[in-house]
């Protein structure tokens, strides 16, 4: 029985290491079955994926991971199904990155006040065209930065740790809501990400909840309510605990259950193409899809 792994990054999403035909090649040693590419706001792997997959053995799934705020709750909404030439996913890669250059000026006086820090927007200004100034790729130009070690409020984010790499833990500890450089950006609303996953004839589902909704069923119930599809239950970064109670809340609810390991490469070294502790068939899985009406 092939495995499944319905969450992985190219790199079309910041810190993703592998094209789209490397990751064909990879899938397919690691015996995945059933796959999809979900990067960050960007819609090229899925477009990709679509002229390619036949060359492939695994079966691919159309996806993107789309980034949105409920109330000031940042949340990655999973795509599937989607049709990858909505053109409304343009428009969203295209309004992320005008949301967060618009703030950057904001981030950086923040930051330059913490760690003691003269950056400035024109620092940044050589990235703007191919990269999204968000706070995980203001803290990579940090961190790689040869002096950071050098600065006794920097180096202790430098090395990071096995399971939170160091620009991980920099956002976590600086630029994440009730942090001290957190500034609310101008993303997408809960609501208009559902709404447009829809219109492009796929499903919403909810990613790693164990990293953002942690195990609220109040809030869960709100995210539902909504009109969210499904959860991804199975995830690499959860705990047993967690994934039993996400797949017992989707099974309450009627939701679809997915699985995604989150795997961007060498950035993440922890997390294995594939390692998503699902013990679900391709077949389960198909077939929980088919209930909520998308026959891939």
């Amino acid at each position: 029985m092939g495995k499944v792994d319905l969450h992985i990054h190219s790199n079309y999403s910041m810190d993703g290491e592998y094209t789209v035909l490397e990751l064909f090649k990879i899938a397919e040693e690691a015996g995945i079955s059933l796959a999809a590419i979900a990067d960050h706001d960007n819609i090229e792997a899925a477009r990709q994926v679509e002229t390619y997959r036949t060359y492939s053995n695994i079966k691919w799934i159309p996806a993107i991971e789309c980034t949105c705020l409920y109330n000031d709750l940042e949340l990655h909404i999973l795509g599937y199904g989607i049709d990858p030439h909505f053109s409304w996913f343009d428009d969203l890669h295209a309004r992320t990155k005008k949301a967060h250059r618009d703030i950057l000026k904001q981030r950086l006086d923040a930051l330059n006040k913490m760690f003691e820090l003269n950056l400035t927007v024109a620092d940044f200004e050589i990235f703007f065209e191919k990269n999204v100034m968000n706070p995980k790729f203001i803290s990579k130009y940090i961190l790689s930065n040869p002096n950071a070690v050098n600065n006794k409020r920097l180096a202790p984010y430098v090395t990071g740790s096995y399971v939170s790499p160091a620009n991980t833990l920099f956002v976590q500890h600086t630029m994440e809501f009730g942090k001290e450089a957190y500034v609310k950006c101008d993303l997408p609303s809960l609501n208009t990400v559902i709404e447009q996953i829809h219109n492009a004839g796929g499903l919403a589902v909810l990613s790693h909840p164990g990293n953002t909704v942690k195990e609220d069923s109040y809030l869960l119930n709100e995210l539902v309510h909504l009109g969210l599809d499904g959860i991804e239950a199975y995830s690499s970064y959860h705990s047993e605990f967690q994934n039993v109670y996400y797949v017992e809340y989707a099974l309450r609810r009627k939701l679809l259950i997915t699985c995604g390991s989150d795997y961007y490469g060498n950035s993440k070294k922890y997390i294995k193409l594939g390692n998503t502790h699902c013990p679900m068939s391709e077949e389960e899985i198909l077939e929980g899809f088919k209930r909520k009406g998308l026959v891939l």
